[in-house]
């Protein structure tokens, strides 16, 4: 029951990855392509797009494993 338990955590972790990472980089890609941001901006939308989806993938697989987002390896 505990591993159902970390596991449904470590998805909850990534829902809130990509909401707190998605919400700022769709924005942003928003603005630029409405001409409201500088070309330059493209760096903070691929860095941060890049960081949201190594954090998501990497909390996506702890919930496949069972594991809490906080720790390394699952609870004995």
């Amino acid at each position: 029951m505990r591993r159902i338990w970390d596991g449904f955590l470590s998805f909850l972790a990534a829902i809130t990855t990509v909401a707190i990472c998605g919400v700022p980089t769709w924005f942003t890609y928003q603005a630029i392509v409405a001409k409201i941001a500088p070309t330059w901006a493209w760096a903070a939308v691929i860095a941060l797009g890049g960081v949201g989806m190594i954090m998501t993938l990497a909390f996506l697989r702890k919930a496949a494993s069972g594991v809490s987002p906080s720790r390394e390896r699952p609870r004995r």
